[in-house]
């Protein structure tokens, strides 16, 4: 039968693969998800139940295991969103030659959003057989979906391709399955010498991950720290401009020269650029989008927030309370800046008519935020969790449409050959 390797949630098979012929999921996971798994093989004591099913035990063994909604948020940052999954199936079924009306997308969101994980019964058959096979034979009865014949086989045959990405995406409504890892079994296939260790605990491809460039040090300094103690499960997709010998980008102008830089060499790096919420920072951020932009980076800007409408200031006219959007609110702001924090109004910028401010103690504020190494320590993440969520959704959005374009360019040659 040879070695297997599976990916799993629970016990719904997924994914699987035989000896050197599998997919690559390390994506999926980091190295630190290793973790003893089980494994499920048949009773050599007592192999057949009277229902002429096999008898199975389980076996625990390394593996990697994620809980999946740390998985979905993965997924989702590799370009495999709900929309790629609705079109990814939209296809499968035109290549395939059935109706969407007699086995749709919502159909199959909904068996899957239904079915018990834990329930079904890790003998799927022969196990050498192609998932299409698989799927007609087990999967339709398993999900409750009820087709003729001739349609089943057609859903079947499309299924075969269907990504086990699309199928995470839809078990994640799962009530039943939300709480339960996915596994990827891939110890039978090491031990069988068919790959190495080494291909199962990896880096992030290149490909896979995103460049911040911020416009100082502190910028890269704070969000990569918020990355690392608010969302670990996905730090690893973002990389920063190496700063061990000074930060090279230090200032706006410069940075718009840089992002000018990049784009003129056609970077092949998804790159995201981030200007702070002050005068300054607007000024070069409206001047940076007004270039011609390549899919693969994203130029974007701290977020307004409602917290910097009613701001503590201080002027030469006195303390007022204002609007620091767009006018003051550097990365400090966002940070925990305790109960009475406050903005400095500094010089006046001419090109946007306002003057720019500057967070009093922001050095105090930044401090106290890298003494920070937990999640549920006694601090304020609201802003800074904005800041992160703004560009995860970026970059998210930016593989997505990498993906449905690659997706869009196969499936235009297939209407063609229809006509």
């Amino acid at each position: 039968m040879g070695s297997m390797i599976v990916l799993a949630v629970g016990r719904l098979e997924i994914d699987w693969g035989k000896n050197s012929g599998f997919t690559d999921h390390s994506a999926l996971f980091q190295q630190t998800d290793l973790a003893q798994v089980p494994y499920y093989y048949v009773d050599e004591a007592n192999p057949e139940n009277e229902n002429g099913s096999f008898n199975l035990v389980a076996e625990y063994k390394d593996g990697m295991s994620k809980r999946l909604a740390d998985v979905i948020d993965r997924i989702n940052l590799l370009g495999h969103t709900p929309a790629y999954a609705r079109r990814e199936f939209d296809y499968l079924s035109q290549l395939n030659g059935f109706e969407t009306k007699t086995f749709s997308f919502d159909d199959l969101a909904h068996a899957l959003a239904s079915v018990d994980v834990q329930a079904v019964s890790a003998d799927y058959g022969e196990g050498d057989e192609d998932f299409g096979k698989f799927f007609h034979r087990y999967m339709l009865e398993r999900l409750g979906v009820a087709l003729d014949p001739v349609s089943s086989w057609s859903v079947s045959e499309g299924m075969e391709n269907l990504s086990a990405y699309t199928v995470l995406q839809l078990l994640a409504r799962n009530p039943l399955a939300a709480s339960l890892p996915v596994t990827w079994q891939f110890a039978d296939v090491e031990h069988g010498g068919w790959a190495h260790r080494s291909d199962f605990l990896k880096r992030l491809e290149q490909s896979n991950r995103f460049l911040i460039v911020t416009e100082g040090s502190s910028d890269a300094g704070i969000i990569k720290h918020a990355f690392r103690i608010l969302k670990p499960h996905i730090a690893d997709f973002f990389d920063f401009v190496d700063m061990a010998e000074g930060y090279p980008f230090s200032g706006t102008g410069n940075l718009f020269n840089f992002t000018k830089g990049l784009i003129s060499i056609s970077v092949q790096n998804n790159v995201v650029v981030i200007y702070d919420n002050d005068a300054e920072g607007v000024y070069n951020f409206d001047r940076t989008s007004g270039l011609n932009i390549p899919d693969n980076m994203r130029i974007l800007k701290l977020p307004d927030l409602p917290e910097f409408t009613e701001f503590e200031t201080v002027g030469t006219s006195g303390h007022h309370r204002a609007n620091i959007n767009r006018r003051a609110a550097a990365i400090e702001c966002y940070l925990d800046t305790g109960r009475s924090p406050i903005v400095r109004w500094k010089n006046f910028h001419k090109d946007l008519g306002v003057y720019h401010g500057e967070l009093i103690d922001k050095t105090d504020a930044m401090n106290r935020f890298y003494s920070v190494t937990d999640a549920q320590q006694d601090y304020d993440f609201s802003k800074i969790v904005a800041v992160l969520e703004m560009i995860v959704s970026e970059c998210v959005a930016m593989r997505e449409r990498a993906l449905l374009k690659e997706l869009e360019a196969k499936i235009l040659p297939a209407a063609s050959d229809d006509d």
